[in-house]
């Protein structure tokens, strides 16, 4: 009766141990995915906002070529540079906006491909927490270390446990 007592004991602290770090590893990988979340979503809204910023520009740079602002009628050669430099600013505004979209979509999709793949939470399977629990009749297996006396004979006197499955 003593040596079960002890074996009770025994699985008992080992069983909240295995728990706590159980517990912990969750809330470790928890933490590093809202690391990544967190990275993701400054990329996206500074993608964001240079998507909004480029698409105003380009507004205004549309307004300003189809309605134009001369108020007097400007030498030739200097509306022709005028409309072009506008054309390139549309060239690269676009660019600017079709690369900022780019990059918020393959950040929302690496940071989904991290965390599936990657980042998955620890949360143990049925035959892990199958190993954790206690028997009787793992105690009765014991042999001769359930008639051990504590603390005489050698100091890694333990129980022995279920294998890891």
């Amino acid at each position: 009766r003593y040596n079960r007592g002890n074996y009770e004991f025994d699985q008992d602290q080992r069983f909240d141990r295995e728990e706590l770090r159980i517990k912990m590893q969750v809330e470790r990988f928890g933490l590093f995915r809202e690391d990544i979340r967190d990275l993701v979503e400054m990329t996206v809204s500074k993608m964001d906002l240079y998507h909004l910023v480029g698409a105003l520009f380009l507004k205004m740079i549309v307004i300003y070529y189809c309605e134009g602002f001369f108020i007097h009628a400007a030498p030739v050669f200097l509306v022709t540079f005028y409309y072009g430099s506008q054309a390139c600013a549309v060239v690269y505004l676009l660019m600017a906006i079709w690369l900022a979209m780019h990059a918020s979509i393959s950040s929302h999709s690496y940071a989904t491909r991290l965390l599936t793949r990657f980042v998955r939470l620890p949360i143990p399977g049925s035959s892990q927490l199958n190993v954790l629990n206690a028997r009787y009749a793992d105690f009765e297996k014991q042999g001769a270390q359930m008639l051990r006396v504590p603390f005489v004979r050698e100091p890694t006197n333990s129980w022995q446990q279920r294998s890891q499955l």
